[in-house]
């Protein structure tokens, strides 16, 4: 047999197939470093874990930024009409005066309906934008809604809002204006 048909002998066998993995003999079992290298990779890994806890602090941050100002922005979108809300209020209290005033005037029916229709269109609208008046008949003295502009001495329950000189106003669930009133003390004994 010559070297020409051991060739084609090979050729015409077909491969065996076997179901075993193929060790890879480039990759080694066991890795041998030096100490200073070893010092160099854990200097790494430790430089690695630094900057990880960065990386989370940064998206913790972030994502509390986000959440603060979404809420500013709400708060912005709710109270930003504070100070015309708090100017508009002036012109509240002057509809109620005429309207109280018109009452008194015989002969004023027509001009008091008109005044009545505003006011109440007026007070809708303010009402839509947030804007709550303060409840204070028979109520208890609360020096965070309420200022005392008197005190009354007579009989009956302490700190209870006798008189409102002028009504409070809140927007939301933030006080926009406290209602002035005269507040019930005991009466000094003789």
């Amino acid at each position: 047999m010559t070297p020409k048909d051991e060739v084609k002998e090979d050729a015409d066998k077909p491969e065996e197939v076997t179901d075993k993995p193929q060790e890879v003999s480039d990759t080694p079992k066991e890795v041998v470093l030096e100490h200073k290298e070893y010092e160099e990779l854990l200097s790494a890994i430790k430089e690695l874990e630094e900057h990880k806890d960065k990386f989370l602090r940064s998206a913790a941050d972030f994502e509390n930024a986000k959440k603060r100002l979404a809420r500013d922005r709400e708060d912005f979108l709710k109270f930003g009409q504070e100070s015309l809300l708090r100017s508009l209020l002036n012109v509240l209290a002057n509809f109620e005066r005429a309207l109280q005033h018109a009452k008194e005037s015989p002969g004023q029916e027509a001009l008091v309906s008109g005044v009545e229709m505003v006011y109440k269109q007026l007070a809708d609208i303010l009402k839509i934008q947030g804007l709550k008046r303060l409840e204070t008949k028979d109520a208890a003295f609360d020096p965070h809604l309420h200022e005392a502009v008197g005190y009354v001495e007579e009989e009956g329950k302490e700190d209870t809002i006798v008189d409102e000189i002028e009504p409070g106003y809140m927007i939301h669930d933030r006080l926009l204006r406290a209602a002035k009133v005269r507040v019930r003390v005991a009466p000094k004994k003789k």
